[in-house]
């Protein structure tokens, strides 16, 4: 399951990441509200290069690649661009495993977004 590609979408509200894989897997992630708009650019320039065809099934491998390439910059909008795309991995998860996103995430009690149907 290679990650083939990440969009994200916008407003002054949310901050959403569409994630594709090459196995036909669609993925819905949120990134951080704050300045949403800042967090899609840093999720392209800084985030996407690193993790673009790179498999996507260890979900903490991608999280430390990113992190270890882009060690130089540790700031919030690379955190926050991060659980866009991992939020969306954790879709894709939960939507191969056939459970309902609820019963995917460890933080079940807390994660109540709306994006997993």
């Amino acid at each position: 399951m290679k990650i083939v590609s990440i969009e994200t979408f916008t407003n002054e509200y949310v901050g959403l990441v569409r994630l594709r894989t090459d196995e036909g897997d669609l993925g819905w992630g949120q990134t951080s509200t704050y300045n949403s708009e800042i967090t899609a650019q840093v999720l392209h320039l800084q985030v996407a290069p690193h993790v673009l065809e790179m498999s996507g099934h260890d979900i903490s491998e991608v999280n430390r690649e990113v992190l270890e390439r882009e060690h130089k910059f540790p700031g919030t909008y690379l955190y926050r661009a991060l659980c866009g795309l991992d939020t969306a991995l954790w879709d894709i998860k939960g939507k191969r495993a056939k459970k309902k996103c609820l019963s995917t995430y460890w933080w079940e009690p807390y994660f109540n977004s709306g994006l997993c149907l």
